[in-house]
């Protein structure tokens, strides 16, 4: 079977084939057939899975042209175990006898994008109009990219643009396929018992693909009190890193003492760390081999994510037996290093928001594995407010006016866990605070560097409309003055990680009024056509902030055509919700 690269057993496949008109002359044919492998070279270039491995690319070995070399593809396609399917042409086609009569032997929700050049010579931007639009009035999603290449000679490569509009569009369709069937695990009740975080066992089927393994956390702190589910010596090794590398020098138990008296630790010179007491370094094994626990559970069920609730039951209700801070766990599963060295982000939600974790899953995948920064919509401070902060402490911020914190404000992203430490440049461990957390443990804590980009928002479900809705926008991490800095973190809660985030369309003003949750995500290498594009597979709703535009070019993905005809995005996507 003719696969770009070597077939890996397991990875999910895309497939493509090249439509074409029978009347055509064998050198056009010839050219048809190299686009179909040149579009498969790139996405085998491009896409990467989590774990840093490619999918499977399969070409059909023959140009489609007619219904018995349609039959011929799809039965290559279903071999070959093809989950998504890429429509290149570059001829006209006659869109029943070829594309149609290929998809129709596979099921109506299987993916399908088409894609090509603006040619004239034997025009297929023809042949894709034709095509997606009879998807779309069958009711069925085929987005497009309709790019530039040459229009003459036998191996035409897309320009750098449309090579970006491909690669976006794949990565949507990769997603959308890996995660159907894919296992998260959710551990106990939902954050908190509030209700933006429900475990929606249904709705992330149906949505996401993805199932879900619900597990009670005695379990755990059976093991715990067992000292099972781990190996000794693996502890000892994860301990040594934390303790002599990672940590090595920042490992502070006199968090009540750095709380109340404000002590700079963050932005300061170092500080030495006082040792550790028996019952402190109790503790921290605790936290770390509950990582370790965790981390073997989801592996026997082969859990792509998870989600924890520290609070009440576990660590912080004094009716039982409160425990360590899932804290430490929580960021090393978000991050692409620990002990063993470098690995495979694994997105994990504090409190066990399970609408934050399919955001986190859905980033993860669409960015090729990028860490997830799980945190608090913490506080917003508006520029008026920064002003009144930085006159407090006697900061003149004249020089900083030009900043994006100073013209739209930021927001303190802080929360107990799952702060990966690709956010930080300095990583601290702090002793939790006991009043809150009374089965003790320890913290990550850092504060990020300026100029981390990428996209910040969250999944909201809603039972009037059945449907999750994704509000975000583009951001990026900003760097205050040093006493201004303290200030904030001191303000909320110091033992935790703090990223200070500005958006980039959105003033705090208007972002405070706009998450639907009490919690905010974050990734790099995400375009937003990108999420866009996985929006549509997935049929998730975009939310559009006030005054925004409705296409921006370079950003957003053109409207499907399916969208079009349907009353707009927003009204497609319910009519579809309704047949799903």
């Amino acid at each position: 079977m003719p696969y770009t690269g070597k077939k890996k057993p397991g990875a999910p496949t895309l497939g493509v084939f090249v439509p074409c008109d029978p009347r055509i002359d064998e050198e056009s044919r010839t050219r048809a057939f190299n686009i179909g492998q040149m579009t498969a070279a790139l996405l085998a270039k491009r896409l990467r899975l989590p774990d840093g491995s490619p999918p499977n690319i399969f070409t059909c070995s023959r140009l489609v042209d007619s219904e018995r070399t349609a039959d011929a593809g799809a039965q290559e396609m279903k071999e070959a175990g093809v989950g998504g399917i890429f429509i290149v042409p570059d001829t006209w086609f006659f869109p029943g006898k070829t594309a149609m009569a290929l998809t129709a032997h596979f099921a109506p929700s299987l993916p399908l994008a088409c894609v090509g050049g603006n040619n004239a010579p034997k025009p297929g931007v023809v042949g894709i109009d034709a095509l997606v639009g009879a998807y779309a009035q069958t009711g069925r999603l085929c987005p497009m990219v309709i790019g530039t290449m040459p229009e003459t000679g036998m191996n035409p490569e897309f320009d750098a643009k449309t090579q970006e509009e491909v690669v976006d569009l794949a990565y949507a369709m990769l997603t959308r396929v890996a995660l159907q069937g894919k296992r998260f695990l959710a551990v106990d009740t939902d954050s908190m018992q509030m209700e933006t975080a429900l475990n929606h066992v249904h709705a992330a089927r149906r949505f996401f693909g993805l199932e879900s393994t619900r597990e009670s956390m005695k379990l755990f702190a059976d093991m715990l009190h067992k000292k099972g589910g781990y190996d000794a010596a693996e502890l000892k090794a994860l301990r040594d890193w934390v303790v002599d590398v990672k940590f090595r020098g920042r490992i502070f138990a006199d968090s009540e003492d750095i709380k109340k008296y404000g002590r700079a630790i963050l932005t300061g010179k170092d500080v030495k760390a006082p040792a550790l007491s028996a019952a402190d370094k109790a503790k921290l094994d605790e936290g770390l081999a509950l990582y370790l626990i965790i981390r073997n559970y989801m592996r026997d069920i082969n859990a792509v994510g998870g989600g924890w609730t520290s609070q009440l039951a576990w660590g912080s209700d004094r009716r039982g037996i409160p425990l360590a801070t899932a804290d430490i766990a929580e960021s090393l599963f978000n991050s692409t290093e620990d002990h063993t060295g470098k690995k495979t982000v694994v997105p994990f939600a504090t409190e066990n928001d399970i609408q934050a974790l399919l955001t986190m899953i859905a980033y993860c995948y669409l960015s090729g594995g990028k860490p997830t920064l799980f945190m608090d919509f913490r506080k917003v401070y508006e520029p008026w407010e920064i002003e009144t902060n930085a006159k407090a402490l006697g900061l003149d911020l004249k020089k900083y006016k030009n900043e994006p914190w100073m013209e739209r404000g930021f927001i303190d992203g802080d929360n107990s866990g799952s702060g990966s430490l690709d956010y930080g440049e300095k990583w601290f461990l702090f002793k939790a605070i006991e009043y809150y957390f009374p089965g003790l443990g320890f913290s990550v804590s850092y504060l990020s560097p300026k100029g981390i980009k990428g996209v910040a928002g969250r999944v909201a479900y809603s039972d009037l409309g059945g449907m999750f809705t994704m509000v975000q926008d583009e951001a990026q991490s900003v760097e205050l003055p040093a006493l201004l800095a303290e200030r904030v973190c001191h303000a909320s809660d110091y033992t935790w990680p703090h990223t200070f985030l500005t958006f980039d369309h959105v003033p705090a003003s208007q972002a405070k009024m706009g998450m639907p949750a009490n919690h905010i995500h974050m990734v790099t290498g995400l375009p937003r056509r990108r999420w866009q594009h996985f929006s549509d597979y997935a049929n998730i709703l975009n939310y559009r902030w006030e005054n925004a535009p409705e296409y921006v070019e370079g950003l957003d993905r053109p409207l499907p055509m399916l969208y079009r005809i349907n009353g707009g995005e927003t009204a497609a996507k319910m009519l579809l919700a309704g047949r799903r």
